[in-house]
């Protein structure tokens, strides 16, 4: 590692020794009130830890139902995968990060390499490494580092694995599709009533899972159906069609900020948060970002020089 980052081995030695050393709280206000803490690691740090995710965590296997943090998923895939539902299932764990501890991977990464014949070296010294740079105090994973949505998906694959082998016993609830977008679980079905069963199934399941130890947020359990257009899946509405588009209110946002800009009172930090906007909207819903184009053509091609 020393030579491959150009780093002198006592110093690498002495930043990964002092690693939890290196790291700022920044604290964010919740939409539902309270706080988040979120651990922003060191320059110095983050080196280290994107070379673990290409040398080891990127050669663990992800489950396919798994659609945060890698290239095949994305909010957009997601919202697809469940357009053919009629009735939803939505849930949330309860600080889910923070519920992964150092030993559930390491369970994890034991274990993968157990079944895959030992694809990569994994040393004493590679798990003391992954436990000081990657997690944080009582070896929690943080919130923050690079490296902390890749170890979720690696930690929660049996999971994952477990769930998905379980969907075909609600066949007769129509095509039942999963999906787990970090710390959000997707279900759909296009019958009703099994919705209500998957829960029960869930509910036993995660009381029981132990690696690593989940707890649902039931503030956040959701029932929808996509009559009358409100099923919403990671940020994207799924209309009775089976068409994804933007929820009317963040359009309505878009369309205020736009017109501000237009007329010279838009701020200069919210012109560089329209902008993050636009181009989320261009990766999402096409249709709509064709249609602001249209009116603010000229405007648009300005913020995008920004």
């Amino acid at each position: 590692m020393s030579e491959e980052l150009n780093i002198p081995v006592d110093s690498l030695s002495d930043t990964i020794e002092q690693s939890r050393s290196f790291v700022k709280r920044i604290k964010i206000n919740k939409k539902s009130g309270g706080e988040r803490i979120v651990y922003q690691p060191a320059r110095k740090i983050k080196v280290i830890q994107y070379w673990l995710m290409r040398t080891i965590f990127s050669k663990i296997t992800i489950h396919s139902a798994s659609m945060a943090y890698r290239k095949e998923g994305s909010i957009k895939e997601n919202a697809l995968k469940h357009s053919n539902g009629g009735y939803f299932l939505k849930l949330d764990f309860k600080d889910f990060f923070p519920s992964i501890k150092f030993s559930d991977l390491n369970k994890s990464i034991i274990a993968f390499r157990k079944n895959n014949n030992a694809i990569f070296k994994y040393t004493k010294a590679d798990q003391e490494l992954i436990r000081r740079v990657c997690f944080y105090k009582n070896d929690k994973l943080p919130i923050g580092y690079p490296s902390s949505p890749i170890i979720s998906n690696i930690v929660m694959y049996k999971f994952d694995i477990r769930v998905t082998d379980e969907m075909p016993k609600f066949r007769k609830y129509g095509n039942v599709v999963y999906t787990r977008y970090a710390d959000d679980m997707i279900f759909s079905t296009d019958r009703k009533g099994g919705c209500e069963k998957i829960f029960s199934f869930l509910s036993v399941l995660i009381n029981s899972w132990s690696t690593p130890s989940l707890l649902l947020n039931e503030a956040k359990t959701r029932f929808v159906s996509s009559s009358g257009g409100t099923a919403i899946v990671t940020g994207l509405r799924i209309c009775y069609d089976g068409h994804i588009t933007l929820h009317r209110h963040y359009k309505d946002i878009v369309r205020l900020l736009l017109s501000l800009y237009k007329k010279g009172n838009l701020k200069e930090e919210d012109v560089y948060v329209l902008k993050g906007h636009l181009s989320y909207i261009q990766n999402v819903d096409s249709v709509f970002y064709t249609k602001i184009c249209k009116k603010y053509f000229d405007i648009i091609d300005e913020i995008k020089t920004k």
